[in-house]
């Protein structure tokens, strides 16, 4: 079994297959501050804008399996809640 952590060395690999895909790639620094990054990536359909480019990486897949409903409706929303943080609930997590 592979075991792939998101560390420094999955990052130019990540951006290597984000350019694989046909984006052209954008480094921005916010607020004047160099230590925060913005990844953009684009093309003639898209734009993905994140602070890494695994984490544009993930944007695209996200975006790649999910289609224009991308989003998560309130019941994915409360089941993900359930499972994953049944304290952020507390006694009214059954009427979400």
């Amino acid at each position: 079994m592979e075991n792939i952590t998101a560390a420094g060395n999955t990052e130019v690999p990540a951006l290597l297959a984000i350019k694989a895909l046909g984006f052209d790639l954008e480094r921005r620094f916010l607020d004047g501050d160099r230590e925060r990054e913005l990844w953009i990536a684009r093309n003639d359909q898209s734009q993905f804008s994140a602070g890494s480019p695994l984490e544009l990486l993930g944007l695209y897949a996200m975006r790649s399996q999910r289609g224009l409903s991308w989003k998560a409706s309130d019941d994915e929303i409360n089941e993900f809640l359930k499972e994953y943080y049944p304290d952020a609930l507390g006694k009214a997590g059954d009427e979400l």
